[in-house]
């Protein structure tokens, strides 16, 4: 089965600003960013809201039996020839989405497990 992996990254101007003011000042057009980082990144998809997806690009794809293949090749292991890195990524943690090709299906990585998320606009990096 084909995989596609998306990452949240946040972009400089998203660092500078909630250093700026912290989690808690006027992140204006950041106030998104902002709730991922701090809280899907720890939480999974119990903080996880569909428009969410449009702050995710493609960083990786891979072929792959299942989910747990998956995430042990986004952390270095299994068959590393099968996992092509498209852009800067880190390795799969909580948060993360994996997409099945061959089904559509979105599953973010959960402090335990996987859970299958609604999402609007995932983004390939151009």
């Amino acid at each position: 089965m084909k995989f596609n992996i998306f990452q949240h990254i946040l972009s400089s101007e998203a660092i500078d600003r909630i250093n700026e003011v912290g989690f808690d000042g006027d992140l204006g057009e950041f106030q998104t960013d902002a709730k991922i980082s701090r809280d899907v990144t720890f939480w999974g998809s119990e903080s996880w809201e569909p428009a969410m997806a449009s702050k995710f690009e493609l960083v990786a794809t891979c072929e792959a039996n299942d989910l747990t293949d998956v995430f042990h090749m986004g952390n270095g292991y299994g068959d590393q020839s099968k996992f092509i890195r498209i852009a800067n990524m880190h390795s799969l943690s909580v948060g993360d989405l994996v997409e099945c090709v061959d089904t559509g299906d979105v599953m973010m990585i959960d402090p335990t497990g996987w859970t299958s998320v609604s999402y609007i606009g995932l983004q390939e990096v151009a």
